[in-house]
């Protein structure tokens, strides 16, 4: 397939969305909790937050509203919170209130540092339906597009080393060869984009130190030279020029939650953390073409979305 001229289009992708890219960065009827007392706890009142309090709320309407910032001191164990945002679950966790917390709309970086800096105390109370896409799911989508063995890089720093032994996993189960690159915060990016120039997709992981705005225009258009594709963590990073992304919105998200909630009342057991498992796929058909990649049908409907009732 003859490739369509692309540089000039893909600058001008990169100017105008770079500045949205990093928004993301900084997304039953009702479930009857009848042992338990929920409260949606925030720590602000952006559009964005009002919109989510909104589906939660629909979802579960015997839900209290509450600020995370001025928690009432409690001794009652059966209250559950859900944290909406990272500055919410860090409220909450220096708050006297006792109760199970469930984290969402916030990465699986700043959930593990923000417990791992609370009291002992606290931390086996806390879950969370991360904002990030699964690793897990990311790799799949790649192997669904590229539909060959292929060979992926990730760029990771001493924060995100826990999803490795994950991404090799999951890279063993989708037939990928998959290169770890440690990098530090400190180095600069093109050393580092040399370092991986050998591999056919980059796989980002949501970290701001090495994908941030005065990076990622550089990252996008030295891996586009090279044809390499980029595997985002938001649909306005693929906007901006990486290929595509499995994605999670608001109602998949509170879906997840849901399920959480209900294990938590059948069982009392608090679920472990997790990646969001209902999503869909967001994919930049211009930078497919360039790349030589056909986008067929099982890449555009290769999703996951919880069964309505």
């Amino acid at each position: 397939m003859k490739k369509l001229p692309r540089f000039g289009r893909l600058k001008a992708w990169l100017l105008l969305t770079a500045g949205i890219l990093f928004a993301w960065t900084n997304s039953v009827g009702s479930t009857e909790l009848t042992k338990h007392r929920l409260y949606i706890a925030t720590a602000d009142q952006s559009e964005d937050t009002k919109r989510i309090i909104e589906k939660l709320q629909k979802k579960f309407p015997a839900a209290q509203y509450t600020s995370a910032l001025s928690i009432v001191a409690s001794r009652h164990r059966s209250n559950i919170y859900i944290a909406v945002g990272p500055a919410a679950l860090r409220a909450l966790l220096s708050q006297s209130a006792d109760g199970v917390i469930v984290s969402v709309f916030t990465s699986s970086q700043a959930v593990r540092e923000i417990v791992e800096a609370a009291p002992d105390s606290r931390r086996a109370t806390v879950t969370a339906v991360y904002a990030d896409p699964s690793p897990v799911e990311q790799l799949r989508l790649i192997a669904t597009i590229y539909k060959r063995p292929v060979h992926v890089a990730v760029l990771v720093r001493d924060k995100n080393t826990y999803l490795v032994p994950l991404l090799r996993q999951a890279a063993t189960q989708s037939n990928i060869r998959l290169s770890i690159e440690a990098v530090s915060s400190e180095e600069n990016i093109n050393r580092i984009l040399d370092r991986i120039k050998d591999a056919n997709v980059v796989l980002a992981l949501p970290d701001s130190k090495i994908y941030n705005p005065e990076t990622v225009r550089n990252i996008l258009i030295t891996t586009y030279r090279r044809d390499q594709g980029v595997l985002g963590f938001s649909v306005a990073f693929v906007k901006a020029g990486a290929l595509a992304t499995t994605y999670s919105d608001v109602d998949d998200i509170v879906s997840q939650v849901e399920e959480m909630l209900n294990e938590i009342n059948v069982s009392g057991r608090i679920p472990e953390a997790q990646f969001p498992k209902y999503f869909d796929v967001a994919v930049n058909e211009s930078v497919a073409r360039s790349l030589n990649l056909v986008i067929d049908d099982n890449v555009k409907k290769y999703q996951s979305k919880a069964t309505q009732k």
